[in-house]
């Protein structure tokens, strides 16, 4: 399974997507890549924190804890 960093695809409800394994800050009007490597890193984090949040919600709908 992919990293959830290494994904493409919107973080959450934030203005960044990943693109092509890139981070990009996004509005209506233009996308702008994202190079710098410390802000990335913060990225690629919160999007594993993320998906980290989202399988434990999962696991505790199926398990029947949440409705």
């Amino acid at each position: 399974m992919p990293s959830p960093s290494s994904r493409s695809g919107r973080l959450g409800d934030a203005p960044v997507v990943r693109r092509s394994g890139e981070w990009w800050l996004t509005t209506a009007v233009l996308s702008l890549r994202v190079d710098d490597p410390v802000f990335v890193e913060d990225l690629d984090r919160f999007a594993a924190d993320l998906a980290d949040a989202q399988q434990a919600i999962a696991a505790l709908r199926s398990a029947g804890s949440l409705a």
